[in-house]
């Protein structure tokens, strides 16, 4: 070999020598970790507004035929006069004029049950028996 040669392979080992960059690997680092934030940011935002346009469509959009008529079928109840039991004379009555008779045998004080609250008793001999029996 030559001697040129020779004194290139000597002062080359094969390898760089060089610095390591660690202001550029700090910089992809920083970037990369950057970069991923923001991925799982729009992944999620994405998948969220995905399952609310899901939920939207399969639950609150759709009224099925078993509900209106289920709706329906309540609204005649509520609406309408109609027998309960003939033999006793009970009648259904309309909702609102059932809540119109209601406010005004309230008004009048003629409710069927008491409105008003009344203080417990208490007995002092019966809450000592009860207490030593436990």
């Amino acid at each position: 070999m030559s001697e040129e040669l020779k004194a290139v392979e000597a002062n080359n080992p094969g390898f760089d020598t060089g610095e390591v960059n660690a202001r550029g690997i700090a910089v992809f680092l920083v970037a990369t970790v950057v970069l991923l934030v923001v991925v799982i940011g729009a992944v999620t935002f994405y998948f969220n507004s995905v399952q609310e346009e899901q939920v939207y469509e399969k639950v609150l959009v759709p009224v099925s035929e078993d509900l209106r008529n289920v709706r329906a079928r309540e609204d005649s109840e509520l609406g309408s006069y109609r027998y309960i039991d003939r033999a006793r004379g009970a009648v259904g009555l309309p909702i609102g004029r059932a809540m119109e008779l209601l406010a005004k045998e309230a008004a009048e004080g003629r409710l069927p049950y008491p409105t008003v609250n009344t203080p417990v008793k208490k007995d002092p001999v019966a809450v000592v028996q009860t207490a030593a029996v436990k």
